[in-house]
């Protein structure tokens, strides 16, 4: 709507925050202001690592910012809307920012998957979370779909359990074919949420993961050759650098341990 163009004009010039709240006639929305652009020398050393030790998976997929980043966003969530995914309904577009509705719908209880795993010390339930994020995550690759950035602070869940996704600044399929892309969504996922099962549950989450996919060996070998290759780090004690160790380790360990059925 006109409105909404109108706004998102206007206020992109004003704005200080990247994104920042608003309430247009009683509807939440979001705009998400251009951000400087970034050089694209900058992923040259970790896309030639990737290529040298032969792992796809790790190639980093750029963001290069600026009014790139804008349209890419709202290329991806309107590819993903026409599928069936819940993303972020896009209100206006342009070179200097990106307008969308909030995606709450009023609901006070959606929160970060990351958060909901945080705060939920039982099992049963944390089990129950990952389990219908996953169900989501298939329901997308299903239909030749892929995420962006599939991380848990970009996953939301309702109070219905209800899942979501947001950011989308890049689009993986640029650089990666789709195998790849939908193999990187199961190693973010995993990344930002393995550390939140302790050692006695991690066996359990990962005969749900090899079960998921069972029929995707393709991506269970991806995410295994990962563990793999950089066992190495767990030798050598990466838990010992901070709490981001800790979570590599543990990270490692579980996708070491993904290893695909020999058919």
């Amino acid at each position: 709507m006109q409105k909404y163009q109108e706004f998102l004009e206007h206020t992109a010039l004003t704005q200080n925050q990247s994104i920042q709240p608003y309430v247009i006639d009683g509807l939440k929305v979001w705009l998400k202001k251009a951000s400087k652009r970034h050089p694209w020398w900058l992923y040259l050393p970790v896309q030639w690592l990737s290529k040298l030790i032969n792992i796809q998976i790790l190639a980093p997929v750029p963001n290069y910012g600026g009014a790139d980043a804008i349209h890419c966003e709202a290329k991806r969530i309107r590819q993903l809307e026409k599928i069936g995914v819940a993303v972020p309904k896009v209100l206006a577009e342009s070179d200097s920012g990106l307008l969308i509705q909030d995606i709450a719908n009023d609901d006070q209880q959606l929160m970060q998957l990351d958060h909901a795993l945080a705060r939920e010390s039982d099992f049963k339930k944390r089990k129950y979370l990952f389990e219908v994020t996953i169900h989501a995550l298939k329901q997308i690759h299903a239909q030749n779909g892929y995420l962006s950035e599939a991380f848990a602070r970009n996953i939301l869940i309702d109070s219905q359990q209800h899942i979501s996704f947001i950011d989308f600044e890049t689009d993986p399929r640029t650089t990666l074919d789709l195998e790849i892309c939908q193999a990187r969504d199961w190693l973010c996922l995993l990344f930002s949420t393995a550390f939140r099962f302790n050692e006695q549950e991690r066996p359990v989450m990962e005969q749900l993961v090899k079960q998921a996919l069972k029929d995707r060996q393709d991506i269970l070998y991806q995410l295994s050759k990962v563990g793999r290759r950089f066992g190495w780090l767990n030798s050598v004690g990466v838990e010992r650098t901070g709490n981001d160790g800790k979570r590599m380790k543990i990270f490692l360990i579980f996708l070491k341990n993904l290893t695909p059925t020999l058919s």
